[in-house]
């Protein structure tokens, strides 16, 4: 993801300095010669996300045995199965998109302070690989996909570094800080366990992660103004910087020391 995410960057790059460069070459019109002067802009983003974890797992979890009030819900007889063992954890994404409103305040020349509240939406699968020991010393791998479901109210204070513009295109970076709140964090899908002595037990049926997280964030794009508005396309990569897994004596949960949060996401703004 991150040589995927140099190689957008360095085409967004070239791309700004070839329509540059081609405008540069014939008399063109200048559009909203006055724009950088302005100390207010505002405006609205839309964009595509790829949501992600960046997963640190216990050392030696694969040997961790599980109680069967920490097993999830499948086919799993107490009577016939000694313990289950989580054999292996990875993370799958799925694409998800984001909508927000920009603020942008002037601050020099060549920089902005921009705020853009968001709403993002978005999915994770996590991929359990289960070793099941059974009572007669066998065993036998199963796998379950534990989707995590994410409504991101994002506040994202960023440092705009924009490049002199030529005619009517010009390039910029930024980097900047973004709290924010995982609204559907906190659903449960609880269930119903029966122990060897038909003792019910409730347990959670999926991973639950803490709502609030902070992330920092880097991305670069370029502007192309017209005789109404500026449009930009940027890409974005933000990096979480906080544990969000809740350490909870569970199977899903049992093999991750450390889960943070990761989202790469192309964005048209409109200002």
């Amino acid at each position: 993801m991150k040589k995927a995410f140099r190689i957008i960057v360095i085409a967004l790059l070239i791309t700004a300095a070839g329509i540059s460069n081609a405008q540069a070459q014939r008399r063109a019109v200048r559009y909203l010669a006055n724009y950088e002067n302005e100390p207010y802009h505002f405006g609205f983003l839309l964009g595509f996300n790829s949501m992600m974890y960046t997963i640190k797992t216990v050392e030696g979890y694969q040997n961790i045995p599980h109680a069967p009030n920490q097993w999830p819900a499948g086919p799993f007889n107490p009577d016939e199965t000694q313990g289950l063992y989580v054999y292996n954890v990875e993370t799958q994404t799925v694409p998800g998109f984001t909508v927000g409103i920009i603020g942008s305040k002037r601050l020099g020349k060549y920089f902005d302070l921009r705020f853009i509240p968001s709403l993002s939406f978005g999915e994770r699968r996590i991929d359990y690989a289960i070793a099941i020991a059974g009572k007669n010393g066998q065993r036998r791998l199963d796998s379950i996909s534990k989707p995590i479901f994410s409504t991101f109210v994002e506040f994202p204070l960023q440092i705009k570094y924009r490049s002199k513009r030529l005619n009517n295109v010009g390039a910029y970076l930024l980097g900047g800080i973004n709290p924010r709140l995982d609204l559907a964090s906190q659903k449960k899908n609880e269930i119903d366990i029966e122990d060897q002595d038909h003792n019910i037990t409730t347990a959670i049926n999926n991973l639950v992660t803490k709502r609030f997280d902070c992330a920092l964030e880097v991305g670069a794009g370029f502007d192309i103004y017209n005789q109404w508005f500026k449009m930009g396309v940027e890409v974005k990569m933000s990096y979480g910087i906080l544990n969000v897994v809740k350490n909870e004596a569970f199977i899903y949960t049992a093999p991750i020391d450390k889960l943070r949060n990761k989202m790469f996401q192309v964005s048209l703004t409109f200002e």
